[in-house]
């Protein structure tokens, strides 16, 4: 069988439904997998599966891929993708399976193929899968199944060095998706008031995609934070791993805010340490670091990439722009949507402040969301390297960086637009101190994009952005 290579992306693997993937397809990728993990002398791997509608099917696919290798799999069914992480820890395995698009639209699904303890594959493993699919030499054995429910387990990992001392009334928005299942239940132990909205879980997703960097949809969070008189509000995307939030006053609190909250919050017991964040985020994160006595490192986007930077230079936190946020400071250091949550939460009844009051402590800048932008996946790395070319002759005196497409930034402002490993599209961001200079960084923006005639301007997200 033959499977389009494009949905063996930069760190894990997506792709349309009966278009790209099919059970077949699914099972011979759990096949290469399992090949993958005999061939590093991995037995066993723990596998879950969110809640869109092919999830059960094929979670059930990859399962038999694997266990025809003779991995034997701990099945945890409908799960979020941090309780399969700490499945690996739980059940001492390196091998780990995610079944899930993240925060790609219901049309597409995909898998988190684990690498090591609390990390993911990335390219070069990838593709190590994708060439033993299309070799299809497996390895052969009778692996064993075994259903597990560990939630009470996770949960009490995650609360056993979190300290909340405030009764918080919370406002989740769950998207019809998967955290719907688990999240009242963390929240009832922590003694806080919960309030939700779009609870029944739905892998069509009637009320958008499960996206918390989508503005339409933290707007509405914000909304129903106002109408209800919570604290905060909480968002996750389809597997749980990435988070978004609104203040108590309806503002949007976009994710680069977050990563310079909790590297502030890191930074007090991890003085002088680096603190890791993607190219996208916001210049109030470096400044933020810096302010705060840490050492910045500015890196790849990507799930995978950031835990692996953040190993690599034995940092404390990495955090991203999309809702990936990475605490090894008490904790295992991968991507955990509830696990951030409660940080956040931690640390908001540590300063005893409203939320609203907290963020007036950081440096304020204009800044739009991370937008997403058509293009397709065959030509997106050439239009971006165009753009790459041009703008480092157009600014050659300003600080430059191209370690994830193109990068500017001057000293009140910055854009930047990269290609996206998820899916066909560009992801352009910019910001500036005043109205004025974010209108420019705009206008360079829409320029950089209107001179690609490959751009599909009919397909994205916070377009109106552009505008």
């Amino acid at each position: 069988m033959t499977i389009n290579p494009y949905i063996f992306r930069g760190y894990d693997i997506r792709g349309v439904v009966d278009k790209d993937l099919n059970v077949e397809s699914v099972e011979i990728i759990g096949k290469a997998y399992g090949t993958w993990l005999v061939k590093n002398g991995i037995k066993t791997a723990v596998v879950g599966s969110d809640c869109r509608l092919t999830s059960d099917d094929y979670r059930e696919a990859i399962i038999r891929g694997l266990t025809s290798t003779g991995i034997d799999v701990f099945d945890l069914g409908m799960s979020l993708v941090q309780i399969v992480y700490y499945g690996q820890y739980h059940f001492n395995t390196k091998g780990a399976v995610m079944v899930s698009a993240s925060h790609n639209p219901a049309e597409y699904n995909g898998f988190k193929l684990g690498a090591d303890f609390s990390q993911t594959m990335v390219t070069d493993q990838i593709q190590e899968v994708r060439k033993l699919a299309e070799e299809g030499e497996f390895a052969t054995g009778k692996g064993t199944v075994k259903k597990e429910d560990i939630t009470e387990a996770y949960f009490a990992k995650l609360l056993e060095k979190i300290k909340i001392d405030k009764k918080f009334r919370i406002l989740a928005d769950f998207n019809n998706a998967t955290a719907a299942k688990f999240l009242p239940r963390l929240m009832e132990k922590i003694g806080a008031e919960l309030v939700v909205r779009n609870s029944e879980i739905d892998g069509s997703f009637p009320n958008g995609t499960p996206d918390p960097t989508e503005r339409h949809l933290a707007e509405r969070l914000a909304k129903a934070v106002l109408e209800e008189k919570a604290d905060i509000g909480l968002t996750f995307d389809a597997d749980g791993d990435r988070l978004g939030v609104v203040d108590d006053k309806g503002a949007v609190i976009w994710n680069d805010m977050l990563v310079a909250i909790f590297a502030a919050d890191v930074l007090e017991n991890n003085p002088g340490e680096k603190i890791i964040y993607n190219a996208l985020c916001s210049k109030v994160v470096e400044e933020t670091i810096r302010a705060n006595g840490g050492k910045p490192i500015m890196w790849l986007t990507g799930h995978s990439w950031i835990k692996e930077k953040l190993f690599e230079e034995k940092a404390p936190f990495a955090g991203e722009l999309s809702g990936h946020f990475f605490f090894v400071d008490k904790f295992y250091g991968h991507d955990d949507g509830f696990y951030a949550a409660l940080r956040l939460l931690e640390y908001l009844s540590r300063r005893d402040k409203p939320f609203s009051e907290v963020i007036k402590e950081f440096p304020v800048y204009i800044s739009s969301p991370e937008i997403k932008i058509g293009c397709p996946d065959e030509v997106k790395a050439e239009v971006v390297d165009r753009m790459v070319k041009e703008m480092k002759e157009k600014y050659k005196g300003e600080k430059i960086s191209d370690i994830d497409g193109i990068r500017v930034d001057f000293s009140d402002a910055m854009f930047i637009v990269r290609y996206s490993q998820n899916g066909p599209y560009l992801s352009p961001k910019f910001e500036a101190k005043t109205q004025e200079r974010y209108e420019e960084m705009k206008k360079i923006v829409v320029g950089l994009l209107k001179d690609a005639p490959e751009i599909d301007w009919s397909f994205g997200a916070n377009l109106d952005s552009l505008n």
